[in-house]
């Protein structure tokens, strides 16, 4: 907060409600931001913008979904690492109820011809949206020609089932040689966030122990902890960057789940609040039940959440490294070459009937108008389940 302002000793219990209330609606993923900086720097006024700001920034520059990044930020603000983790949990906690759900919902109603066909549909809406992605990261990251370049060998690497954090890594190491006119920002004012490491390295501590105790007594559970703490720690650029990370390695590397149901899951989450990385937790369910769902939730989460505790005291030093922005710069190129693949693989798994190619083109040329996805995704189900029950 400002000077002259002391932040206010707010409780841990209204942190959980007021992000719990924002996750309700927490549709969009980054477009979420300006509703929690509504929230907690004018109605509530526990941080200041230039604080909100930092956080924002900050949020963009370490892995994970953008906007739970940002709510971690607000509580950090606001409450320390307790703080930071009751507006985490609050944010968090109605979209995975919902997709736990849903689901349920999903395998009891399995094999009834009209629920296959509505997601049917749905799985050409999400081809839709991955494709809608990647064109607006492509206007916004490709404007150089070596970064078209780039985009394209990340594309044809994951084309041909290449492992999308190994191009992730070259990339980003390549692009800190290639765009070496790209600087750091100049400092700013220090926020007010807390710059203890202590509970964020033990959080470290308590990860790494989980992880080898899962390991040495051969859990079951391991593979999946595993598997979803590395797509988390390589998530740079956003929520989206997980998708063909998870895709690799759910679907091609351990074969827990086929594409098509991938795509359901993915479904699944838009049609809920909260990030596009909830879709862990579908995979999770679909594996292990309520238990698998909630231990792919928190392996998701985890190292995001440590993250941004962790380096918030570092975040002048962070932002004002070149290197580091050019390296970012790399990952983001990379997201668009895995997100045109990854729609790619997506559209060539859609049968080829009547139905599901006219809800993909009406899809697509809705989100290229601009109409909100809450909307799409749905009309777009009802669609899908009228052609399914031949009206």
């Amino acid at each position: 907060m400002t000077k002259n302002k002391p932040i206010p000793k707010v409780s841990f219990t209204s942190i959980f409600i007021t992000f719990f209330k924002l996750g309700l609606t927490a549709f969009g993923g980054p477009a979420m931001i300006p509703y929690i900086r509504v929230e907690v720097v004018d109605r509530k006024e526990w941080m200041a913008e230039e604080d909100f700001s930092a956080g924002t920034a900050l949020a963009q520059i370490v892995p994970g979904a953008t906007a739970m990044q940002v709510a971690a930020w607000a509580g950090l603000c606001t409450r320390g690492l307790t703080g930071s983790f009751f507006a985490y949990l609050g944010f968090a906690l109605p979209a995975f109820t919902m997709i736990c759900a849903l689901s349920a919902a999903y395998i009891y109603f399995d094999n009834i011809s009209v629920i296959e066909s509505m997601f049917g549909g749905l799985k050409a809406v999400v081809t839709a949206l991955i494709a809608h992605a990647a064109i607006n990261f492509s206007v916004q990251y490709l404007g150089r020609t070596s970064a078209k370049i780039m985009a394209f060998i990340v594309g044809c690497w994951l084309a041909f089932q290449g492992n999308p954090i190994l191009i992730l890594v070259i990339m980003c190491v390549a692009s800190i040689f290639i765009f070496n006119d790209i600087t750091g920002c100049p400092p700013k004012k220090q926020s007010n966030v807390s710059t203890s490491l202590k509970g964020p390295l033990l959080l470290v501590a308590v990860l790494l122990t989980t992880l080898a105790a899962l390991y040495i007594t051969g859990s079951t559970y391991f593979p999946l902890v595993f598997t979803m703490v590395k797509v988390d720690f390589f998530a740079f650029g956003g929520g989206y960057v997980s998708l063909p990370i998870m895709l690799h390695e759910v679907v091609h590397n351990h074969q827990w789940i086929s594409q098509s149901v991938f795509m359901d899951g993915i479904a699944l989450g838009q049609i809920t609040p909260g990030p596009v990385v909830m879709t862990a937790a579908f995979i999770g369910y679909i594996l292990s039940g309520i238990t698998g769902a909630a231990i792919a939730t928190i392996s998701i989460f985890a190292p995001s959440f440590i993250i941004i505790n962790l380096v918030a005291p570092f975040y002048d030093r962070l932002r004002s490294s070149a290197l580091l922005q050019r390296a970012l710069f790399g990952s983001l190129i990379t997201l668009v070459g895995l997100m045109a693949a990854m729609s790619g693989q997506f559209m060539m798994s859609i049968k080829p009937q009547f139905s599901d190619i006219f809800v993909l083109i009406t899809a697509f040329i809705l989100l290229r108008r601009g109409v909100n996805i809450v909307l799409v995704v749905p009309g777009c189900a009802v669609l899908s389940l009228i052609f399914g029950m031949g009206l």
